[in-house]
């Protein structure tokens, strides 16, 4: 009975070990390991984050099924308070039109949905970060 617990209580410890050891890893890291990993990870919560978009996008690549150009950028965004984090999301079969604000539903790495906003829709802490 000594030995199963022992056993149980190392195995909880390497565990929870691992989930927070795999947060830290995930942050700002544009992978699509990490984006997997936030997914499934219950320590990261869903959070919103501000971004202004770019003339360029940062690579494209053709859609697998109707072979449409998807675009990828790679920003700096901001959270709320102006805390920042760098995000990879991606615009599918449509080139951004630059200088636009962005507002971003976020679970660590995994972009849930984001949506073009107007400039009085930013926080105060955000604007003169933009």
């Amino acid at each position: 009975m000594k030995h199963f617990c022992k056993t149980f209580l190392m195995l909880i410890a390497i565990v929870v070990i691992s989930i927070i050891g795999l947060r830290i890893f995930t942050y700002n890291n544009t992978s699509t390991a990490a984006t997997m990993i936030d997914y499934f990870n219950p320590l990261v919560k869903t959070a919103t984050l501000y971004t202004k978009t770019t003339e360029k996008s940062d690579y494209t690549y053709p859609d697998a099924v109707t072979k449409i150009e998807n675009f990828a950028y790679v920003q700096t965004c901001y959270k709320n308070k102006g805390e920042k984090r760098k995000i990879e999301y991606i615009s599918f079969g449509k080139k951004l039109t630059p200088d636009r604000f962005i507002k971003l539903t976020v679970k660590g790495q995994n972009v849930i949905f984001w949506e073009e906003i107007d400039k009085k829709e930013l926080p105060e802490k955000v604007m003169p970060l933009l």
